[in-house]
């Protein structure tokens, strides 16, 4: 090639003498999509910069230019254009990379071909990113994968470690200081719940499609395309997870081997990782203990557990110990309550702030001085067909720790699971007689400043239901409802019923718009 970039028997080729002017005139008259000027662009590098952009254009990616300061999104049917990224010249750095894949084992035409599909695409994004100087945050969407398999054969785990440990190492050396990772079924195989979760040692795996995008841009550079082999004795993950600041783990796949071992040795190895998100995974209850003993996160300042299992007291009371400088603790509607008797250690989260979480996590966690610190409180409640709604029943969970309710402020979140539009049940229409009983003196709800109704569905008995609720909360200052009222209801009247209701009501928002409470 000559200093412009041109093969050197460019004058022999007609294309080459016109100027950069009239190439993109005649460029613009083809499909920007058609693979044709993909291939244009792979000739020479003055055809590169001319021809790539065009081609990415007719692909929804239209300003190159902007990538470090916008998100580029990819849905499932747009990932083949990562073959074309991974040869770009001209991007550097990415502010945020979104990549949905999709893989279906169950249907009845899948085959092994789907797979490699779909493997495909992991390594063209880890081809794409190895290029770039720079990535912020990247989020893969796995939530239309679905890999089962009946087959008793385990080594067809052995597939998805290379490559998806490929790319999460990827993501992590190129600086990316929030990793996102949602949604997916993926269950292969029984050794999947019999977890490994020791040391790692990471080797860098690279398949022959990884490395494409390089050796085509060393080509256009001049470089080499020789890459030094690692020695894996000397490859530590740490040196590049520096940068990793916020780990959202919402998919099963990473902490189900083969890739919970990667997960693990991450998080060990991210000196700034301060907050982490564990939500809606789906595992085998015994495999928690496991997971919470091998997780330790020095730095962890914002943690979120939103899960359908129970966690042992001793194992949660243990992970907190290792994790001192929580400031922001919030715990799902579906973990199974903690017994009567289980409570904290004393010195855990002396620095927690805020804290969310159901009434058996909050005694576990503020009985007897615990959590010294916390300011905000959310209290999160989930009535359903079998979980009716009794402040009694709360209030008595709650006399442990009901001193330090007084003095924080108190949210109280109820979420009506009910698929009938009565909300049947919300209310339990007579308690027993000597029932927990709880002196007023000790009711902490009616400390409650805010209140937020979350419903499955809209009742037609909303307006009625909340009226009835209302008085329990003499200290209410605001009031939200998010679906859980139809289109009949008349939101200027409800409002003025409720400050009726609530005399120290100020606000009012119903499904998102704000109304005005103080008349």
């Amino acid at each position: 090639m000559d200093e412009s970039g041109c093969p050197r028997d460019a004058p022999d080729l007609g294309l080459l003498r016109l100027p950069n002017e009239i190439l993109i005139d005649i460029l613009e008259l083809l499909d920007p999509a058609d693979p044709g000027v993909f291939a244009l662009s792979t000739l020479c590098k003055r055809l590169h910069y001319l021809a790539l952009p065009i081609y990415l254009a007719g692909h929804g990616i239209s300003d190159t230019a902007e990538l470090a300061f916008q998100d580029l999104v990819l849905g499932s049917t747009q990932l083949d254009v990562l073959a074309a990224l991974q040869t770009s010249l001209f991007i550097h750095s990415l502010k945020h990379i979104s990549c949905s894949f999709s893989l279906n084992s169950a249907r009845r035409e899948y085959t092994p071909r789907d797979m490699d599909h779909f493997f495909r695409h992991m390594s063209r994004l880890s081809a794409f990113l190895s290029n770039l100087q720079r990535v912020e945050e990247v989020t893969l969407n796995l939530k239309d994968v679905n890999f089962w398999t009946i087959s008793e054969n385990p080594e067809i785990l052995e597939t998805w470690s290379p490559i998806v440990s490929t790319l999460l190492d990827c993501v992590l050396e190129k600086g990316c200081k929030a990793l996102n990772v949602e949604g997916g079924m993926f269950i292969v195989h029984p050794s999947q719940f019999q977890p490994k979760l020791g040391p790692r040692t990471v080797v860098k795996r690279r398949s022959a499609i990884f490395d494409v995008g390089h050796r085509i841009g060393s080509a256009f550079l001049g470089r080499s395309n020789i890459r030094e082999i690692a020695d894996p004795g000397k490859t530590e993950l740490g040196k590049t997870a520096a940068a990793l600041e916020t780990f959202n783990i919402h998919s099963r796949m990473l902490l189900l081997p083969p890739c919970s071992t990667w997960t693990m040795s991450a998080l060990k190895t991210s000196p700034n990782l301060t907050s982490l998100s564990i939500m809606r995974v789906d595992i085998p209850e015994r495999s928690w203990d496991e997971i919470l003993s091998s997780i330790h996160v020095p730095a962890l300042e914002d943690l979120t557990f939103d899960l359908r299992c129970k966690i042992r007291a001793a194992a949660f009371d243990q992970f907190l110990a290792r994790h001192p400088l929580i400031k922001t603790l919030s715990l799902g509607r579906d973990l199974i309550a903690l017994a009567e008797g289980d409570v904290a250690s004393k010195d855990c989260l002396a620095n927690l702030r805020h804290l969310s979480a159901t009434p058996t996590y909050v005694r576990f966690l503020m009985t007897d001085k615990r959590a010294p610190a916390v300011q905000t409180l959310r209290l999160v409640v989930k009535v359903a067909s079998n979980a009716i709604f009794k402040t009694a029943a709360i209030n008595c969970i709650l006399v442990p720790c009901h001193p330090r309710i007084e003095r924080v402020h108190l949210t109280l979140v109820v979420i009506v699971d009910h698929v009938s539009s009565h909300w049947a049940e919300f209310f339990q229409d007579s308690e027993e007689p000597g029932e927990n009983i709880v002196p007023q003196e000790k009711n902490s709800l009616q400390h409650a400043r805010a209140l937020e109704l979350v419903a499955t569905s809209a009742s037609d008995a909303f307006e009625a239901l909340a009226l009835r609720l209302l008085p329990l909360f003499p200290a209410l200052q605001s009031l939200s409802a998010s679906g859980c009222s139809n289109n009949s209801l008349n939101a200027p009247s409800f409002v003025s019923r409720v400050k009726e209701a609530c005399p120290e009501l100020q606000r009012v928002t119903l499904d998102g718009r704000i109304y005005d409470a103080v008349f």
